[in-house]
């Protein structure tokens, strides 16, 4: 995992060195992202009078030569295709879970499921399912992340299980890919990088995989989760 660290100072110069001491690298093996500069945010002639303040994120490069996260590479790794008992059980077993939870939310919701190398897909379709996929999808995660921990209780196999509504993981990954297509030219421009702010595993997929083949950029992910980020930067 690339190390990343946050450095303040009264200065760039001042938040910059304290970083890399920190970080433990030189300039050149770094990538800097300015997220706050109090300076640059001023508003009104006494506000010049506030000491300034300069944040930055400074994040150890990507030295490898294939952009795809290694947070991908290696799930795709510990797939494993499924017998038709298993499959069936933690069908079972998720239908009753899901009933009783719509039910209890007082919502109607129908479950259509696909078993397809290695993962369960279920579609969830009904009047609340906007409820369901919830702001950029959170509530939709949270489920799939609940159930999955269900479902593999006291399994030998690990269950592979991905929820979706409305097509909409679909619409997420296409609006992310423009998304990172733009903050892309942004750090080509600019010769500066960019970090997002933190993702979900299927967000950050989205990036990597938009990415993957960009010329002049590479793309990483930093942090622990729930935090996790993905920062673009310049090859």
């Amino acid at each position: 995992m690339a190390k990343v660290v946050e450095s303040i100072g009264k200065t760039y110069e001042d938040a910059l060195k304290t970083g890399l001491e920190q970080i433990g690298l030189t300039e050149e093996q770094v990538n800097i992202e300015i997220v706050k500069d109090t300076q640059a945010a001023k508003k009104s002639f006494f506000s010049i009078l506030e000491p300034r303040q300069v944040k930055l994120i400074i994040s150890e490069k990507n030295t490898r030569s294939n952009s795809k996260s290694n947070e991908n590479a290696h799930i795709e790794k510990e797939i494993v295709e499924l017998d038709n008992d298993t499959v069936e059980k933690a069908k079972s077993k998720m239908e009753a879970f899901l009933q009783k939870f719509f039910k209890e939310m007082q919502i109607d919701i129908k479950t259509e499921y696909k078993y397809e190398k290695g993962f369960i897909y279920v579609n969830l379709i009904g009047d609340g399912s906007g409820l369901i996929i919830g702001h950029r999808g959170e509530t939709l995660e949270a489920l799939q992340t609940l159930v999955t921990a269900l479902v593999n209780k006291d399994n030998d196999v690990r269950v592979r299980v991905v929820f979706d509504s409305e097509n909409y993981r679909e619409k997420r990954a296409k609006s992310l890919a423009g998304l990172a297509i733009r903050e892309a030219e942004n750090v080509v421009r600019k010769k500066r990088s960019f970090t997002f702010e933190p993702m979900t595993a299927f967000e950050r997929k989205a990036i990597h995989t938009a990415l993957q083949d960009h010329p002049k950029v590479e793309t990483h992910s930093v942090g622990d989760e729930p935090y996790r980020k993905v920062v673009i930067s310049l090859k």
